[in-house]
């Protein structure tokens, strides 16, 4: 059972960073490693279990992180033609989809390195750049596993503000659809708030003048959110 204290360190690692800011980064890597260091544990067991046993034990250590990395690169393309459709195709916009699509490129790459063969040097160029994109791969399904279990952790009691990141704006003044929906939810959660009895919270809103646009982010928001019937001296 030793093979598993990795895995006891690092859940505990984990909900102790939960537990005093689940706001952090850190705590979506502790999950991946929680994960990560549980995959090699049962690998050293395998040969323990039953043979019914063995083979979904395989399947989840081997199979289950390269359909992770396929659907994380099928993600990307699809976030980045939405973020062209909705936000238009300025180069920020353009950077998820470019990332799946490198996902992509690069297990092209390692499925034709056999058939293609090449120097040493050229498979460690194809393994150093297999590595790059775990590692980043890595992180971002972190990132992603974290998000989703962080979205369904309540938030006890009260709130005093909602704060609400901005982005840029359509034709420098125009609230774009991604942060409209933004805003919406923030409104929401406020709307809620107040249904319920509770103190009326501020609609916080943050974003600067970028050199295209013709007014803050921030002012365009609180527009936003007045039009769609906040208090103005609540935001």
């Amino acid at each position: 059972m030793i093979a598993f204290a990795p895995t006891a360190v690092f859940l505990l690692w984990f909900c102790w960073g939960v537990r005093q800011d689940r706001r952090q980064f850190r705590n979506a890597v502790l999950l991946g490693l929680t994960v990560l260091s549980l995959s090699f544990a049962l690998l050293t067991q395998v040969d323990r279990l039953p043979d019914n046993l063995a083979v979904p034990v395989y399947a989840l250590v081997f199979l289950v992180p390269v359909l992770a990395i396929v659907v994380l690169g099928g993600f990307l393309v699809v976030n980045g033609l939405t973020m062209v459709r909705k936000e238009g195709r300025r180069p920020a916009n353009l950077l998820s989809g470019l990332a799946g699509i490198g996902i992509f490129a690069v297990l092209a790459l390692v499925v034709t390195a056999d058939y293609l063969g090449g120097s040493k040097a050229y498979r460690s160029f194809i393994l150093a750049v297999v590595l790059i994109t775990g590692y980043v791969a890595f992180l971002f399904l972190c990132f992603l596993a974290y998000a989703f279990l962080y979205g369904r952790i309540r938030v006890r009691g009260d709130v005093d503000f909602v704060v609400m990141l901005g982005s840029g704006l359509i034709g420098g003044e125009r609230v774009p659809p991604l942060l409209a929906s933004r805003l919406r939810s923030g409104l929401r959660v406020q709307q809620r708030q107040i249904a319920r009895g509770g103190p009326a919270p501020v609609l916080l809103v943050s974003g600067g003048q970028g050199p295209d646009e013709k007014l803050p982010e921030a002012e365009a928001m609180g527009r936003w959110l007045v039009a769609e019937g906040a208090d103005p001296d609540l935001v």
